[in-house]
């Protein structure tokens, strides 16, 4: 293969894999002698279940020559493949000179106008545009400089201060380069900015006399008040400042140490009765802290102590229910394994299936009150009630065994007008009695509305029963529960379902 200098070769590299496999092509930038200019991405064409991939690689030479295209080594899953080699001849290119026309060098020419120096350039509209954007940020950064100086300088506490203030001017010696005023006015005015952030009083805008005699009179919050021998001192040091400052008078070195160190005096003993105040407090702080957590802990132990006594009732509760079995009474539900079966009355007798067993019931309180044509025992010879008065799951069952040697009614619409006014003497209201038909006897049921002065409000209870009427014979199973528990309404209607006569 021949080609120029710089004139390029494009290498087309294919694999052919399926779907699953994966093909790894290398980027180069020297392939063997040949430079590679550029690659394409790889191109993929889908023949399910097979693709093709394909890669071109662009490769050049620079120099006259042959050349050779070393193999490229494609991966395909852990396996490697390689192109056969390729040798390229590169040719220069032949300039014939003899059909070009030479000319010498043109002479200089004169170009009017301005030097390239003189020449004004506009300025980039940009560049107002940027202006206000700079100045804005420069005017950012100076006011977060002074804050941050500001904040240093707050962060400090007032003897803090007045301490570091005291330390630079004591370096400085400014009395050693003739200032001696500007030493006694920066050393009084250290003293004066200390006053006014630590104790409070105005100072910056009085005389040297009356800030005298205001710290004479100043009292501390624990009732104290500053040396009268360092008042004294003090007072000779203003006078010494004040003539400094006014008067231009020079005190020696020796009074000048002297008034620097009354002044630190008077900060330090102002300085260590405010601490002794603040000390105090914070120990008295302390000791109010200390208290509400012991309290704290009191309350913890007391409460922790009615939760112990409370669990132990509790398990005290559920133990002597578990022995009274009347935590049956809350686990209970239709599907319960041991409900158990049971027959009521003479022959016939009733047979149910129940909870519980039922116990004897005496009806004499119950039916005292009615007309003596619907009384029972006026109707039946003998009569037996057997009731299960559940209060925990807040339903009841009454089984009734009604024999007699009389002759019965051939219907049992007796039994309506006996239920209608049991319910209202009983302080029903509202009552809804409806009846239907059944195998060998009669279904009454409804619901009614009946007051509980226990919780002061009123409750709507649901009924439902089978009478049965066999010869002479009437037995009956009723059942009542709290209108809109289902539990319940599942319970009577599975102890009415098992109702049946068997001789």
């Amino acid at each position: 293969m021949q080609i120029r200098i710089g004139e390029q070769i494009r290498l087309r590299v294919q694999a052919d894999t399926d779907t699953l496999s994966f093909a790894d092509f290398p980027e180069l930038t020297q392939l063997g002698d040949m430079e590679v200019v550029r690659t394409s991405p790889v191109d993929t064409l889908q023949t399910k279940p097979f693709r093709k991939l394909l890669k071109e690689y662009y490769l050049t030479q620079w120099d006259s020559g042959t050349y050779k295209v070393a193999p490229l080594q494609v991966r395909i899953n852990d396996s490697l493949f390689s192109t056969d080699s390729l040798m390229v001849k590169v040719q220069t290119v032949a300039v014939d000179t003899t059909k070009q026309d030479l000319y010498g060098f043109k002479a200089p020419v004169n170009i009017e106008g301005k030097p390239v120096d003189e020449i004004k350039q506009p300025v980039s509209p940009w560049w107002w545009l940027l202006l206000p954007v700079l100045a804005a940020l420069a005017y950012y950064l100076y006011r977060r400089r002074q804050a941050v100086k500001k904040a240093q300088a707050q962060a400090l506490t007032p003897y803090q201060w007045a301490t570091q203030s005291l330390m630079d001017l004591n370096e400085q010696k400014l009395w050693l380069k003739n200032k001696v005023d500007e030493h006694y006015l920066r050393l009084t005015d250290t003293l004066k900015d200390y006053i006014e952030k630590e104790l409070g009083m105005s100072a910056k805008e009085k005389i040297s006399s009356e800030l005298l005699q205001d710290l004479k009179k100043y009292r501390f919050e624990d009732g104290s008040y500053l040396s009268p021998e360092l008042l004294e001192r003090l007072e000779k040091m203003f006078q010494r400042a004040d003539l400094a400052k006014f008067a231009k008078l020079q005190p020696n070195p020796a009074d000048i140490d002297l008034d620097f160190s009354i002044i630190k005096d008077t900060i330090d003993q102002s300085h260590e009765v405010v601490q002794a105040i603040a000390d105090a407090k914070a120990q008295k702080q302390a000791e109010i802290e200390a208290a509400k957590k012991r309290k704290k802990r009191v309350a913890w132990t007391v409460a922790g102590a009615i939760v112990l006594v409370l669990a132990l009732l509790g398990g005290a509760v559920y133990y002597y229910l578990n022995k009274m079995d009347l935590t049956k009474n809350l686990t209970e539900n239709v599907s319960a394994p041991e409900w158990v079966y049971s027959e009521y009355g003479s022959e016939p007798a009733l047979a149910l299936t129940t909870p519980h067993v039922l116990h004897p019931y005496d009806l004499a309180e119950v039916t005292d009150s009615l007309p003596v044509s619907l009384k029972l025992d006026k109707l039946f010879d003998e009569v037996s009630a057997y009731t299960d008065q559940n209060p925990v799951k807040k339903y009841v069952i009454l089984a009734l065994s009604m024999d007699s040697e009389k002759n019965t009614p051939k219907d049992l619409s007796v039994i309506r007008q006996f239920l209608s006014n049991i319910l209202q003497l009983k302080g029903a209201r509202n009552v809804n009695l409806q009846e239907a038909d059944v195998e060998n006897g009669k279904r009454f049921f409804g619901d009614f509305v009946i007051d509980v002065p226990v919780i002061g409000k009123n409750v709507k209870v649901n009924f439902d029963s089978r009478f049965f009427q066999a010869g002479k014979s009437v037995k009956a199973v009723l059942g009542f529960y709290l209108q809109g528990n289902k539990d319940n309404e599942a319970l009577i209607d599975r102890v009415l379902q098992t109702a049946e006569l068997v001789q």
